[in-house]
């Protein structure tokens, strides 16, 4: 049995004579009356039966109908989908992130590239800058989106976006605890001094070059190495937590004092990176090209 004489079969009983099923399948009549008589034979029974010049299709023709049009709808949707998975339409993506971009802004680039390629299936991983760079490299990951700073020349790299680090902590690690709190006010190091701080452990190092260039001494109480550890800690009372502006959540700002480091030397930027963008696959050169598209440099 061939998927041709199904094709066949169902357009006969659908158009309902071999004559309009000849021309729709773009053939003509006796190869066709041929094959059904060959699919009859397989299935050791009749399919149809004449009635004038129309074919009418007995109980065991019906019942094959519908086995047939399963079938083959069947085969059509593995066609197409193929056909997608080739386009880059289908497929999954193998994407790593850093947690502080995680829970904000990755999550609304990631919903609204599902929104245009609704068929692509997601594998996300999350891990610090550095694992994901060894990741892309070894080529577990398609993508990763991390932040500065970091050195990796031998990658791909696209920067998605820059922004400042934030001081955040409970009111009353800062001046005037129970003032009104205007959004994001500015804050130095000089004013940190002598505060307790939580801090990224790969920021750590570059924090304290910043205290030590103006002469202060940071009172370093915990590093963590995630951004929900971070906000965590800050939020029960322990320090105050740096770190960067898109991990810092509305309900944060609702609950905690957040403030924007005022050195401009203290920012960070997110960036996309891949082996090499000409050597992704369709799927990820998707995603590479669709934020490249709708995502500004600055967010």
């Amino acid at each position: 049995m061939e998927l041709r004489q199904l094709r066949y079969f169902v357009t006969v009983v659908e158009e309902k004579t071999v004559t309009a099923a000849a021309e729709k399948l773009n053939m003509t009549q006796p190869p066709l009356t041929a094959q059904l008589k060959l699919l009859e034979k397989e299935l050791y029974c009749s399919l149809f039966q004449r009635k004038g010049r129309r074919l009418q299709v007995t109980e065991a023709g019906k019942h094959f109908y519908q086995k047939a049009a399963v079938i083959l709808g069947m085969c059509d949707a593995a066609a197409k989908e193929m056909r997608d998975f080739d386009s880059g339409v289908a497929g999954t993506l193998q994407i790593g992130v850093v947690s502080s971009v995680q829970e904000g802004i990755f999550t609304r680039w990631l919903t609204a590239f599902a929104g245009t390629y609704p068929e692509i299936r997601y594998e996300i991983y999350s891990a610090n800058t550095y694992q994901l760079l060894e990741q892309v490299r070894t080529g577990q990951l398609d993508l990763a989106v991390v932040r500065t700073p970091f050195s990796a020349r031998d990658i791909g790299q696209k920067v998605l976006g820059e922004e400042s680090l934030m001081a955040v902590g409970m009111p009353d690690f800062f001046d005037g605890g129970n003032a009104p709190r205007p959004p994001d006010r500015a804050i130095t190091l000089r004013e940190l001094e002598g505060k307790p701080l939580i801090l990224y452990r790969r920021w750590e190092q570059i924090l304290r070059a910043g205290f030590e260039a103006e002469g202060l001494f940071p009172e370093i109480r915990c590093c963590t190495d995630t951004a929900q550890a971070t906000l965590a800690l800050a939020g029960g009372g322990l320090g105050i937590g740096i770190l960067p502006a898109s991990a810092v959540s509305a309900a944060t700002r609702a609950q905690m004092e957040v403030r924007v480091l005022r050195e401009a030397s203290l920012s960070s930027r997110i960036v996309m990176i891949c082996q090499k963008p000409e050597l992704l696959s369709r799927t990820a050169r998707l995603f590479w090209e669709f934020m490249e598209e709708n995502v500004l440099p600055e967010q």
